[in-house]
C-alpha cells in the first residue's frame, strides 16, 4: 500500500491469522462488517468490495486484475461482494465479479461471472446450482 491507495474499514471486519493483501497504487478497498477466515489473499489493483454481514473461510483468493498484461490488457475491473455473502474454503474471485446479496458460493470454486443475489454456485467454472436461497450464520 502507498500514498495513493485507500483502504476504507465501514465497521467491524475481522481478519484471521496469514492475511496477505497488496493494494497497489491508486487502488481502494473497502471492507463493510464482516470477517475473513485464515490464509487469505487480496490483490486489489483498482477496487474491491465486500460489504456488511459476509462469512468468508479460509483460504479465499480475490483479485480485480489478471496482473501480467495478456496481448496489452491486464484484465482489470471492480470486484464487488454484496452483503450477507457466503464464501467458503479455497474460493478464488477473479476480476470483474459482482457477487449478489445473500448468494452463496461453494468451497472450491472458480468465479469469473457474475452472481445472482440469493443463489448458490459452485465448480471451475461457478454456475449456478440453486436460486432462491437463504442462509443463516
Amino acid at each position: 500500500m502507498d500514498e495513493t491507495s485507500t483502504l476504507k474499514v465501514m465497521g467491524n471486519f475481522s481478519f484471521y491469522y496469514d492475511a496477505d493483501i497488496i493494494l497497489f497504487p491508486g487502488s481502494e478497498l473497502i471492507l463493510g462488517a464482516s470477517f475473513i477466515n485464515s490464509n487469505c489473499k487480496i490483490r486489489c489493483h483498482q477496487y474491491i468490495e465486500i460489504g456488511d454481514g459476509c462469512a468468508i473461510s479460509h483460504d479465499f483468493t480475490v483479485m480485480d486484475s489478471d496482473a501480467h498484461a495478456l496481448n496489452g490488457n491486464r484484465n482489470t475491473k471492480p470486484v464487488i461482494i454484496k452483503d450477507h455473502v457466503w464464501i467458503g474454503t479455497r474460493v478464488t474471485i477473479l476480476s470483474g465479479v459482482t457477487v449478489g446479496e445473500g448468494a452463496v458460493i461453494a468451497a472450491g470454486a472458480v468465479v469469473k461471472d457474475d452472481v445472482p443475489p440469493y443463489s448458490l454456485v459452485g465448480g471451475v467454472p461457478a454456475k449456478i446450482l440453486q436460486k432462491n436461497i437463504k442462509w443463516e450464520k
